[in-house]
């Protein structure tokens, strides 16, 4: 891997790498909701214009045609992002794989990034159904990544909250990626010593006082100068980097939980760990090291009725694996591109 050098890290983000993705960049909007990225490697960008400049889906979104041999040539990867996460955190990702080959497709979830807002707070996350992420995630795959795929593989991408979507659309629709990678998937909340059934009570009273979409007690609203020490990212290069992205983009600054999407969240996790016998694809699970926001006890649940899984702790990293240090990362990349390749 040809990893960025951290002490280079901003300027080389800014001066190379995000002029680069945005002169290869296709950008739109899920039903005029929900913002997109997506990003092809030169040569197949050049097939896709040549065969295809658009085709127009059932939703009347212009997609990004393509057939034979357009797309990718090694296939698209798909990323769900995590919790108060948005497309932009992910670029310095995408260009590695870009350079790997892959063409990548990433979508703002309801509530994150530049898409819509559904509760009255912008900067609190609401879902009325968690199971709404993984829709919007599958009209967001056959509308747009498909037509851009051609004849393509997809490869499934999903991080914390992103990677409980990931894991309930592999359950729902487990023939559409060919491999899939979750990295620090949200299975299950740490809650430390409260039980789930609790959470979700509390969550339920709040809820019956029409107060499901307020912030959680517990959660503060967006902190410029957050402590590196109490983020997730391990990269101090990183973390800097794209702190200084939010406190320049008000779109960025999501940084709570309503009530609501906390006890949605639970469930999703117990739906997910229950109905994971049902995926048939081979899957990449990473653990982090210094993980204190996810349950590592219900990430190997879920991964024990997987038929075909891969379970790698990586240590020295904090939740955001792919934020950290760079001789983290050489491992990290090498095992996943040993996958997907």
């Amino acid at each position: 891997m040809n990893l960025l050098p951290e002490e280079a890290l901003p300027k080389r983000m800014r001066e190379d790498v995000e002029p680069y993705l945005e002169s290869i960049c296709r950008k739109g909007e899920l039903n005029g909701e929900l913002y997109y990225e997506l990003f092809l490697p030169p040569r197949a960008e050049e097939a896709v214009s040549a065969e295809a400049a658009s085709v127009e889906t059932a939703s009347g979104e212009a997609a990004f045609g393509g057939g034979g041999n357009g797309g990718a040539s090694k296939g698209i990867v798909v990323i769900s992002h995590g919790y108060t996460e948005a497309s932009v955190k992910f670029h310095e990702f995408i260009y590695y794989l870009l350079q790997e080959g892959y063409g990548c497709a990433v979508m703002d979830h309801r509530g994150h990034g530049f898409s819509i807002r559904e509760g009255r707070d912008p900067n609190v996350i609401y879902i009325a159904d968690f199971e709404q992420y993984v829709q919007d995630f599958h009209e967001f795959v056959h509308s747009v990544v498909l037509p851009a795929a051609g004849d393509g593989p997809l490869y499934l991408y999903g991080h914390s909250m992103g990677g409980c979507i990931a894991a309930r659309y592999l359950e729902e629709w487990p023939e559409d990626f060919q491999k899939a990678v979750l990295n620090a998937p949200m299975l299950g909340l740490n809650m430390g010593p409260m039980p789930e059934w609790m959470g979700i009570l509390i969550c339920n009273v709040m809820i019956l006082f029409k107060k499901g979409g307020k912030r959680v007690f517990f959660h503060q609203e967006f902190q410029p100068d957050f402590p590196f020490e109490k983020d997730c990212a391990s990269s101090r290069a990183r973390y800097d980097y794209y702190q200084e992205l939010r406190r320049q983009e008000p779109a960025l600054q999501t940084s709570s939980a309503s009530y609501s999407w906390i006890r949605e969240s639970i469930l999703a996790g117990k739906k997910a760990r229950a109905e994971a016998d049902r995926v048939t694809v081979p899957v990449l699970m990473f653990q982090a090291g210094d993980d204190t926001l996810v349950s590592e006890k219900a990430q190997k649940k879920f991964m024990q009725k997987i038929s075909n899984g891969q379970l790698v702790k990586i240590s020295g990293s904090r939740h955001e694996i792919y934020r950290s240090e760079n001789h983290v990362l050489e491992k990290y990349w090498n095992v996943l591109f040993s996958f997907l390749n």
